[in-house]
């Protein structure tokens, strides 16, 4: 008789959907750690290769017609680029002084720009280093080349 309730049961136990419902918390608890590090470090690399693009664009713009672009939307309405001006965290891309003020263009000046990273707190490496720290600044300078956070 015991054959028979074996035969025509149904379904899985508690114990079985308890070790299935274990197995899966398990591996979610690895995987989503690497899913936000990933995560992470496309925000950061989207955020250098906007700021790379935006500083070219800048000294290109000097170049062609001696005089600092004052953002990024001059950039983008003179055809010099096509990035906007948020970052991937949603806060604003930073421009070297230099841009803001405008004017007639002088050899030598240091253009860059760079966004505040994760933190929404980074600044200008100055003196220059080329990793600025976990949530830190990430961008790309005219004269040291590119600085990036974590």
């Amino acid at each position: 008789m015991s054959q028979d309730l074996r035969k025509r049961r149904k379904g899985f136990t508690l114990i079985e959907l308890l070790i299935g419902v274990a197995i899966v918390g398990l591996l979610a608890m690895i995987a989503i750690p690497n899913v936000m590090k990933a995560n992470r470090k496309a925000k950061y690399g989207r955020a250098a290769a906007d700021s790379k693009t935006a500083t070219t664009s800048a000294v290109t713009y000097v170049l062609d017609r001696n005089m600092y672009p004052t953002s990024l939307a001059v950039l983008r309405a003179n055809a010099y680029g096509s990035i906007g001006d948020i970052d991937p965290w949603k806060s604003p891309y930073e421009l070297s002084p230099i841009l803001l003020g405008g004017g007639p263009a002088l050899s030598g000046q240091d253009i860059y720009v760079f966004s505040k990273g994760a933190s929404g707190a980074g600044v200008y490496p100055s003196p220059f280093v080329a990793y600025s720290g976990p949530g830190g600044s990430v961008g790309y300078s005219s004269i040291y080349g590119a600085w990036t956070g974590e």
